[in-house]
């Protein structure tokens, strides 16, 4: 039970704002590279779920961080799930405008 808690907390504080930046920032992306970024979102969550687990305080820095900005959730994600580099890599153009 204390691990659905924690899972649902590190899901609000933590994967939730690095799916809105994502979102927020590949509106403009063709659908293609929305579908790959967020099945990396989906590959990624139990890998950051176990780091946030292990270093409460990396979750959250991290969750601050994206939610302020000052940390890139695409450098997160990458971290989390290596195999999301080609996603992330097709999304690179539509990341870095605005």
């Amino acid at each position: 039970m204390l691990n659905d808690i924690l899972a649902f907390l590190l899901s609000i504080f933590l994967i939730a704002p690095l799916q809105s930046e994502l979102a927020s920032r590949l509106e403009n992306a063709p659908r293609q590279v929305v579908t790959d970024v967020t099945a990396c979102v989906t590959q990624a969550t139990p890998a950051l779920l176990a780091r946030a687990s292990q270093d409460p305080w990396w979750a959250i820095s991290t969750g601050i961080g994206i939610w302020i900005g000052r940390l890139p959730a695409e450098a997160t994600l990458r971290d989390a799930a290596s195999g999301c580099g080609p996603a992330l890599n097709a999304a690179r153009p539509f990341l870095n405008q605005g």
